[in-house]
């Protein structure tokens, strides 16, 4: 009986091991938020003197030379150089809200949303693109009379593409509506 236990005891012990060493290894393989930007020191690393905000929109950050002159910068370089990471990537929350970028590590696996998949799937007619920037996607419903149009979520959107996995959705350029991506 003793020995019996002591297999158990062992066999519980192994499986407690593979269960931890799986944990961190499959956390690694999800995006994780890793937090916000100090766009200054960003800066101050490729040598300006500063950051600024110009405007209204998460487009609006540049760097500043000594002589005031205005110079762009990459949300995802600075992400990158933030958190030490190649795995790091930029995600902008809102492109009005320019204090809404976070930085997250992310796979290299990058998938391009399945929009129009994704607005049959939840009974919808079709997806429309209404505009050019990556706001103006939209599923509609064809009827006899006008085409109803409804929100598309592209976080479920990312969701339904990656069947279920964890993703986060970013576009590379808001000016560019087919510029989405799901990373994983």
């Amino acid at each position: 009986m003793r020995s019996l236990s002591k297999v158990l005891l062992a066999l519980i012990a192994a499986a407690a091991g593979a269960l931890t060493a799986a944990g961190p290894a499959a956390a690694a393989s999800t995006p994780h938020q890793l937090g916000g930007l100090d766009l200054g020191a960003y800066c101050r690393s490729i040598g300006y003197p500063d950051a600024a905000l110009t405007g209204s929109t998460a487009y609006d950050w540049h760097c500043v030379a000594g002589d005031g002159s205005r110079h762009d910068l990459t949300l995802e370089a600075a992400c990158r150089w933030t958190y030490s990471t190649d795995e790091a990537v930029d995600r902008i929350g809102s492109f009005t809200d320019p204090t809404s970028v976070r930085c997250w590590r992310v796979t290299s696996a990058t998938v391009s949303p399945a929009i129009d998949d994704y607005c049959v799937s939840t009974g919808h007619s079709a997806a429309a693109l209404l505009g050019g920037t990556v706001y103006d996607w939209r599923c509609v419903n064809y009827s006899r009379v006008d085409p109803v149009y409804f929100d598309v979520s592209l976080p479920e959107v990312c969701r339904y593409t990656a069947g279920g996995a964890a993703t986060i959705d970013r576009f590379r350029d808001f000016y560019d509506a087919r510029s989405w991506q799901c990373r994983v």
